[in-house]
């Protein structure tokens, strides 16, 4: 209960009234470090209960609660601290909050409670077998022996790792360092694809079904609304991106030369833009975004992800292609398989008596590397992974002092000087600097400034531009971060591993999300 009521809570006062997240999670440290102090001394701890004038039966329940066998109200105090300890420890959970909350609550709710329902049958579990184990040594029941000293020991410096953030420190390090990575496994779990396949080399790779509708979206750019009634008859693809995403940005192209080459022949491409960040929901930004990508089909804004949940969509980019009796017939998820979408689109026009002529036979994409390229990185305390540095990211409260790490194991990044920690992005308060080491051939960042603010880029301590390494934003040895967009930082040539990028950041310039190119 705790834990489902600490999610709720969490995401509504980070949302609606900005409380930090972390002040829960002190109150849950100070509540361990407590039930551990009391065990410690337990004559201290029944002294001061009577000299506070609780009476004696609340006084009875609590010491019930770590001494009796009716263990009452002491295990419900402690079961409630473990809410905050719990949240977001798990690929899976991360998911269900990012991905499934913000656009199915009812969804997302049931999908909270059977990971509760499974975090607690291992906790009764191990203490069911725990309780009879300790039950056959003697020496385990005496409040005053070494055993139970050394549990409230143990209590006192969970509490403290979880007050301090070295808790999450402490997992990441147990995962990366051990035989079984429990991190690997739970993403396993992740479903995949809502579609049935049929055959991972058919052009027409889903089980075909009745394409949802295209209401209840916001603005429409480069059209008036569209529905599925006015396509009887044409073959659509719709597109899913947003406006920062840089699989996205290398997947519209693509989408652009289709549109052209083949509208006349009665193909219409629609990009629904469903927002990753708060600045891609302003119309405006998506405008200026579809000028500056030479996108010339319709667009619609889903900022309520209205589109997204008909479709039951899961990724940036994703294409359903629809035929001319609006029954879905191939869905793509990410980049790459261009000259398979191409012949399908093609297919599925000559079905419907069109004569073509060449097909437009696209460049090779530019897929990630794969397991040796750093992951997209979250910045933000929501969905932030890979931080190494002190304090820890999510115990940050306001502007906060960091201290930036001494070295960085691979895909790790650190923080140093004046930060603001935020649900999604960390803003520079001044004397700022960002490392990331790194594994790619292409490093891009998503962020903005209210002002332009030139962002200094570094290599291995030397400015991008002198090592021959600075990406296409980068100017003397800076970036001018203005408008809130991708950025391109850094440009290896080829793919590259060990590099540590250093980033000098002014007063007020706000980071999202770096991605890797290849």
């Amino acid at each position: 209960m705790s834990l489902v009521v600490c999610t709720l809570l969490l995401k509504v006062t980070t949302v609606l009234i900005n409380v930090p997240p972390q002040a829960v999670t002190y109150v849950s440290g100070a509540i361990i470090i407590l039930v551990g102090i009391s065990m410690l001394f337990p004559m201290v701890y029944a002294f001061m209960l009577g000299r506070l004038g609780i009476e004696s039966r609340a006084q009875g329940m609590l010491n019930a609660g770590f001494r009796n066998k009716r263990r009452f109200i002491g295990p419900i105090i402690i079961g409630a601290s473990l809410g905050p300890v719990f949240s977001s420890c798990s690929p899976v959970y991360a998911y269900i909050l990012a991905t499934v909350l913000p656009v199915n609550f009812a969804r997302a709710f049931l999908y909270i409670i059977a990971y509760v329902l499974g975090l607690s049958l291992v906790l009764l579990l191990i203490g069911y077998y725990g309780q009879r184990f300790v039950g056959r040594i003697r020496f385990a029941s005496n409040p005053y022996g070494w055993f139970q000293r050394t549990v409230a020991i143990l209590f006192i410096v969970v509490g403290l790792l979880v007050c301090t953030g070295y808790d999450k420190r402490l997992q990441t390090y147990v995962s990366q360092h051990t035989p079984f990575n429990f991190d690997t496994l739970s993403t396993a779990l992740l479903p995949k694809k809502k579609h049935p396949v049929i055959s991972d080399s058919a052009l027409f790779n889903i089980t075909s079904y009745q394409a949802p509708e295209l209401t209840g979206g916001d603005e429409w750019i480069n059209s008036k609304p569209i529905a599925m009634a006015d396509l009887k008859g044409k073959v659509v693809l719709v597109d899913f991106w947003t406006y920062s995403c840089i699989n996205c940005i290398r997947n519209n192209p693509y989408l652009e030369t289709w549109y052209n080459k083949y509208k006349v022949d009665g193909l219409v491409i629609i990009g629904v833009h469903a927002p990753e960040f708060a600045f891609e929901r302003v119309a405006a930004n998506v405008k200026q975004a579809v000028k500056d990508q030479h996108i010339t089909y319709p667009v619609v804004l889903d900022n309520n992800f209205t589109i997204w949940n008909a479709f039951a969509n899961q990724s940036w980019p994703a294409s359903y292609l629809i035929d001319q009796n609006g029954q879905v017939r191939r869905l793509h998820e990410g980049e790459g398989e261009y000259d398979q979408s191409e012949a399908a689109i093609r297919q599925l026009l000559q079905a419907g008596g069109a004569h073509l002529g060449a097909a437009v036979n696209p460049k090779p994409a530019l897929v990630p590397v794969g397991a040796q390229q750093t992951p997209e990185t979250y910045l933000g305390r929501e969905r932030a992974s890979g931080y190494d540095g002190s304090p820890a990211l999510d115990m940050a409260a306001d502007t906060t002092i960091f201290t930036i790490a001494s070295s960085l194991d691979q895909n790790n990044w650190s923080l140093g000087g004046s930060w603001q920690v935020e649900s999604e992005k960390i803003i520079a308060r001044g004397n700022s600097t960002l490392k990331f080491r790194v594994a790619a051939k292409d490093v891009y960042l998503v962020g903005g400034s209210a002002t332009p603010q030139k962002v200094a880029v570094l290599v291995d301590g030397k400015p991008a531009a002198d090592s021959g390494f600075a990406g296409a934003d980068v100017h003397d040895g800076a970036a001018t971060f203005g408008e809130a967009r991708l950025y391109r930082l850094v440009d290896f040539k080829s793919f590259s591993s060990e590099h540590e990028i250093e980033l000098q950041v002014p007063a007020g310039v706000e980071l999202n999300a770096f991605t890797f190119g290849s």
